[in-house]
């Protein structure tokens, strides 16, 4: 039977973009306005955010010129299965409605994207995860005849390649209709910027294992663990890491500004967020919730370890940390993602970061101390090093003992004038990179402390090195996994010195560095 005129349905797609974690997922929203008593539902498992537009919504279009449809309005906002929230939702609906309506019917027929959050004089306001949705919303490449977004995602937007029409109100979609408004055509790009709290390597004195150690660390991108007593340097050392890393190339500055954004965060530096390619530092301290470290389930808001990607986490004190908290690092540390359940999904967010842990070798931390000034009995010290379990310790690659330096090395803390050692660093780290970048190029592996699963050829390891670095592990009791450290370490050390092939004499320094 055909259906009466009067009763016909008006139905319109929009699309947008939502948040899921760090995952945007592209969304189809549509609107039908039939004729009856003025409701407004929305449907598709969305939460009071979404729920309360009518209100905005209503306001933004009266102030912009426009007027509220009349009739039942139905949004309906797919997938339809999954929990959806945010205020983004807003514009497009508002689209939706003005052309279901009649008000834009040169929009009719038009595949849209649009975003934003609409105030109730019809500002069009950015909102956080924007980078999210729009990396997304680039990857998928759908043809799209127009796209709108608000003018204050412009940096979001700069970081992809997506031409589209910033906008600042609602009233201004009528220019965009009549192209008085010129599109935005985004193109990549990379700020050479540098931080201004880096230490420079010159201010660590006295340290010379240390030095070595987060230098290789640095260069092969391997998690380090350095103990010693109080006021040794171990914080210099920790923070002076950063300053030694090459900057963010575009790929990596994008995923840097893509989280910070979603958790509604600002820089390092406390300045408002802007793209930067300085590498990210974060730090964690005793006290901590694996919340904070991992991220919200309930939010899916990104945590330290997500925050701190393709950077720097730095964790003071750690045997001082509970031990859950720790243990909450192992599968991270191992796969270099964070691995999540929700509604009975896994969320995975990369975590590829240098982990740096500082902290005490006993309670009283003069462990390493010559002259037997420790005062911890064996079972004090026992149990507070077990804070650090087995199998978390057996996941660092690098450890090394620190102890008070000199009066002389002391003197030069003060007197020395400061040169910057740090760009010298920095090339050297530069090469090391460039060199496993090329060994690992279309393996999807991009350092040898991010390597999986050593592959012997891929990496020239010989096999007179494999047995040295097992007879080795043997003897000084490591496990399998300390083994393959071994050889990763070893290969970061060869690529440092410029060799093709991992020596015998490589692997024996990267033994030194080995907890026992």
């Amino acid at each position: 039977m055909r259906p009466n005129k009067r009763t016909q349905q008006k139905v319109v797609k929009v699309y947008t973009c939502f948040n899921e974690g760090t995952v945007g997922i592209l969304s189809e929203i549509e609107v039908s306005i039939t004729p009856g008593i003025p409701t407004f539902e929305v449907i598709g498992l969305c939460d009071s955010v979404i729920r309360e537009s009518r209100g905005r919504i209503q306001a933004a279009l009266i102030s912009s010129g426009y007027s509220m449809p009349r009739g039942h309005i139905v949004v309906s906002i797919s997938p339809a299965y999954l929990h959806k929230s945010g205020s983004y939702f807003d514009l497009p609906i508002a689209i939706g409605m003005l052309m279901a309506s009649g008000q834009m019917p040169d929009l009719i027929g038009k595949k849209i994207y649009a975003e934003g959050e609409l105030s109730l004089t019809g500002l069009i306001s950015g909102t956080p995860g924007a980078a999210t949705r729009l990396i997304t919303l680039d990857g998928v490449k759908a043809d799209f005849d127009l796209i709108v977004l608000p003018e204050s995602e412009a940096t979001s937007v700069s970081i992809t390649e997506i031409e589209g029409y910033l906008i600042s109100h609602l009233g201004q979609l009528e220019s965009v209709v009549t192209n008085e408004i010129k599109s935005y055509k985004s193109v990549r790009h990379l700020s050479e910027d540098t931080s201004d709290f880096d230490l420079d390597f010159s201010t660590v004195k006295g340290q010379p294992k240390a030095m070595r150690a987060i230098t290789i660390a640095a260069c092969g991108f391997h998690s380090i663990l350095l103990l010693g007593s109080p006021g040794c340097g171990k914080t210099t050392i920790g923070n002076v890491i950063r300053g030694l890393l090459p900057p963010l190339d575009s790929k990596e500055m994008a995923d840097v500004y893509m989280v910070k954004e979603a958790a509604g965060i600002g820089n390092d530096d406390g300045k408002p967020l802007a793209l930067t390619s300085v590498r990210p530092l974060r730090r964690i301290y005793p006290g901590v919730s694996s919340t904070r470290i991992l991220g919200s389930v309930k939010t899916n808001a990104p945590g330290e370890l997500v925050l701190a990607n393709h950077g720097v986490i730095l964790a003071d004190e750690l045997c001082e940390f509970p031990i859950a908290t720790l243990d909450s690092l192992r599968m991270p540390l191992e796969e270099h993602v964070v691995r999540r359940q929700k509604d009975g999904k896994d969320l995975i967010m990369q975590s590829e970061f240098i982990f740096v842990g500082l902290g005490n070798p006993c309670r009283c931390g003069m462990y390493y101390e010559k002259g037997n000034k420790c005062t911890c009995s064996p079972q004090v010290r026992r149990r507070y090093m077990n804070k650090i379990s087995g199998p978390f310790g057996d996941r660092i690659d690098l450890y090394a003992e620190m102890r008070s330096i000199s009066g002389e090395d002391m003197y030069q803390l003060t007197s020395d004038k400061k040169a910057n050692q740090n760009e010298m660093y920095r090339e050297m780290v530069s090469n090391a990179w460039r060199i496993q970048r090329e060994r690992y190029q279309g393996t999807g592996i991009h350092f040898n402390g991010t390597v999986d699963k050593v592959d012997a050829d891929l990496m020239r390891i010989p096999s007179n090195v494999q047995k040295h670095a097992a007879e080795l592990s043997e003897k000084a009791g490591f496990s399998a996994r300390g083994y393959i450290k071994l050889l990763k370490v070893g290969r970061t050390i060869a690529d440092i010195n410029g060799l093709a092939d991992v020596s015998c004499g490589d692997v024996s320094e990267a033994a030194m560095y080995r907890y026992r």
